[in-house]
């Protein structure tokens, strides 16, 4: 009976604790499915892991070597630049007037500066070099210091805008137009991502830009006491916000507006890669993780610096083709090389060495030969994909054979389409007047032995005896 009770206690018991213990295995099971889940899915996001798009109305990544552009949204869309314009104001400064040079501030450059625009302020007649100004648009994008330069530059607020929009238009900017040196709201003063980043792609190729934008602060003695102006750039600045630095940042300009939003004119180089990026029209909600145009500009130029390579395909001065020249004195050849470094921007995966290159020469190869002559291009294909074209121009001087000059001169003067059609026509003029002379002297002989050329033979035949029997005669008198 005992037995039986035992054993009827320890089935009971079983069957309470089975249920929880199948439970609690159940879950683990789940949690381990869980776990698995999480990491097949963390792999995939890995291995799929694609562009971070931008949180703008427009943005573009450019390789600043080659020009490539690598990654674009809405980026010909005409859009209100803001301060970014100042890029521009700085670029015809620079290529009109020295760091060193005095500017001297007028009524006209502050009477459009309002209240709640950043300004340097400046006073009426106070002096500032240009060096100055520039600092002062740059880092923080002042008005009256940007009006200050449009005037000293020339002479007028007007003149200088006209400047910007011809500087624009050579560069090659389709949609964008200036109506003010400042970048301050106007329905006339637009641009697109894509004229942005080539702006500043230009920019940076001047030294003196260059050393201003990757500035973090700068300090300057003003007419009314010493003043420190701060980078708005926040990925080379730490002094505002330091949330935002970015290894290997080195410009170019940030802007904003109510209108325009939050724009960002980026430069990093890393790896290898320069890169350009441009956002504009970012919602900043905040300094730190709301701060979207510098948020997601780190997210595209991390993405970039490890997805991607830059190749350096030829440098300048490198022969890509080589030939001779007609004319050549010592039967010099000519080496042509491409007109400026040649890069092409890759995915980390691709195989460089599958490019080819192939030379057109358009121009003749003839003596004389200037350093620098235009002659054609060269063409980059990989797996049969044009992926990069350039100029290639000529990396010596020829100089020219003067006897060989001269006698293919007059070889191709004889041999000269026009000049031989005017022979044959002057000699089938000739021999057609032969012909004719020829003609005329056959039917001339005909006309005299019609009308008595018998007569005219006999007369001749007896005249020469006679005249033979007359000699004979003084012979035998002799």
């Amino acid at each position: 009976m005992k037995k039986l009770s035992s054993l009827f206690l320890a089935i009971t018991i079983l069957l309470c604790v089975s249920p929880v213990f199948a439970e609690k295995t159940s879950e683990s099971a789940a949690d381990d499915a869980k776990k698995t889940e999480t990491v097949e899915t963390t792999e995939t996001t890995k291995s799929k892991a694609t562009f971070p798009k931008p949180r703008a109305d427009a943005a573009i990544v450019i390789d600043a070597n080659s020009g490539d552009s690598i990654y674009a949204m809405e980026s010909d869309k005409k859009l209100y630049p803001a301060g970014t314009s100042n890029i521009m104001t700085a670029l015809i400064a620079l290529e009109k007037a020295s760091l060193g040079d005095s500017f001297t501030v007028t009524a006209e450059a502050l009477q459009n500066v309002r209240y709640d625009q950043p300004q340097l302020g400046v006073k009426v007649g106070e002096h500032y070099t240009l060096e100055q100004l520039l600092y002062a648009i740059l880092l923080n994008s002042d008005n009256d210091a940007a009006n200050t330069i449009a005037i000293g530059v020339s002479g007028t607020i007007d003149a200088f805008v006209d400047e910007m929009n011809k500087k624009a238009e050579e560069l090659g900017l389709t949609n964008t137009h200036f109506a003010n040196p400042t970048g301050w709201q106007d329905s006339n003063h637009y641009m697109s991502a894509a004229d942005l980043a080539t702006l500043a792609r230009h920019a940076m190729q001047n030294s003196e830009f260059r050393n201003i934008v990757k500035t973090q602060k700068y300090d300057m003695q003003t007419p009314h006491g010493p003043q420190t102006i701060l980078s708005t750039n926040h990925l080379v600045s730490r002094y505002k916000y330091p949330y935002h630095i970015y290894s290997g940042a080195i410009g170019v300009k940030s802007g904003n507006s109510t209108d325009a939003g939050y724009c960002l004119v980026a430069a990093a180089e890393k790896n290898g890669l320069y890169i350009i990026s441009v956002v504009m029209g970012c919602e900043n909600t905040d300094a730190k993780d709301g701060a979207y145009s510098f948020v997601d500009t780190t997210k595209m130029l991390n993405y970039i610096f490890e997805n991607y390579k830059s190749v350096l395909l030829a440098k300048k001065g490198d022969i890509v083709y080589d030939s001779k020249v007609s004319e050549a004195k010592d039967s010099t050849r000519v080496a042509i090389t491409v007109e400026d470094d040649v890069y092409i921007t890759l995915k980390n995966t691709a195989d460089a060495d599958l490019i080819t290159s192939e030379v057109n020469i358009i121009q003749e190869l003839k003596a004389p030969i200037h350093t620098g002559d235009y002659f054609g291009t060269i063409t980059y294909s990989y797996n049969g994909n044009t992926v990069k074209t350039a100029n290639v121009v000529a990396a010596n001087e020829v100089k020219r054979d003067f006897f060989l000059h001269i006698t293919a001169s007059l070889f191709h003067f004889i041999f000269n389409p026009i000049v031989l059609l005017i022979v044959l026509i002057i000699a089938a003029i000739w021999v057609r007047l032969n012909v004719v002379r020829s003609r005329k002297r056959k039917v001339r002989r005909k006309r005299l032995v019609s009308q008595g050329g018998t007569n005219m033979v006999q007369n001749s035949r007896s005249r020469t005896p006679s005249a033979h029997s007359r000699s004979f005669d003084r012979y035998r008198k002799k």
